[in-house]
């Protein structure tokens, strides 16, 4: 590990613990993957469902993804998702990727804000 990765891990790590949405942004090969995976190695009660978006991806991407890293539960409100494990982080890898449709909106982010 390099002396900006334990920099920089130490707010992260804050946020993760604080169960904050976040997104982390960066140059090409800055060192996001290694911050992300140097954070997760350190929480063992956590899962990482990881979805490598391109120009395709979408909202029905998410939705397989929480499928496959989730089990549905009855409740009083309904039926909900609950993962598997003690906690799930959704890391959504090259999220600039996808296209907007024909009225310049990024489906994807929106229905990402929507969840948050």
């Amino acid at each position: 590990t390099t002396v900006d990765l334990l920099k920089n891990s130490d707010l992260f790590l804050t946020w993760l613990d604080n169960m904050e949405p976040f997104l982390l942004v960066g140059p090409e090969g800055c060192g996001k993957s290694m911050l992300l995976r140097h954070a997760f190695a350190k929480r063992s009660k956590m899962e990482i469902a990881t979805i490598n978006c391109n120009a395709q991806t979408s909202e029905t991407d998410v939705i397989k993804k929480l499928q496959q890293a989730c089990a549905v539960a009855t409740t009083s409100s309904g039926r909900v998702y609950r993962p598997k494990a003690e906690r799930l982080v959704l890391y959504l890898k090259d999220i600039n990727l996808p296209k907007p449709d024909k009225y310049d909106t990024m489906q994807l982010i929106a229905f990402l804000q929507q969840m948050i």
